[in-house]
């Protein structure tokens, strides 16, 4: 199953009233993301994938910061914290690295970690599933909101703590 097709059925399964948004090149960077999307990069959030003692983690943070490694060892109260390289995202995940999204049921087998300023957001966009689509969740009540921060959070169970940095 592509990781599209994977996002679509989390969406479906979570009865989410959402959009996915479809480019003609890869969006690679939260830049290209914003700039496509006519988004502001706080309003993108990206989701990586670390090892931290041996262990998957994934960690969402917003577009316009960087995960602080140092921050999150000390939460995850983890010996050391490292990124994960390609071919073990694409054996965990089952999609390469470009095509991650937080809405992946795979995401629910590994422990996550959001920043806290997400929360603080009323809306973000997330990777969709591939390096050429993007998510765009509304809510139920059909505003313009993307995808809250909160319903995300909910879905996810992450442990939510200050793990970025400008």
């Amino acid at each position: 199953m592509s990781g599209v097709e994977e996002v679509k059925k989390f969406i479906e399964e979570h009865d989410l009233d959402a959009k996915i948004l479809q480019f003609d090149q890869p969006v690679r960077t939260v830049e290209e993301a914003a700039e496509r999307s006519k988004a502001d990069p706080s309003e993108i959030v990206k989701t990586m994938i670390l090892i931290a003692d041996d262990r998957p983690i994934a960690a969402i943070v917003q577009g316009d910061r960087r995960i602080d490694l140092r921050k999150l060892r000390r939460v995850l109260k983890a010996d050391y914290v490292r990124f994960a390289k390609p071919g073990e995202v694409l054996k965990l995940l089952g999609i390469g690295v470009g095509a991650i999204s937080p809405l992946l049921n795979s995401m629910k087998r590994i422990r996550c970690v959001m920043d806290e300023r997400i929360l603080m957001k009323e809306r973000v966009l997330a990777g969709g599933g591939s390096e050429k689509t993007l998510i765009s969740i509304r809510p139920k009540e059909k505003t313009l909101i993307s995808i809250r921060p909160k319903d995300l959070a909910e879905i996810l169970k992450p442990m939510i703590a200050d793990i970025s940095k400008v």
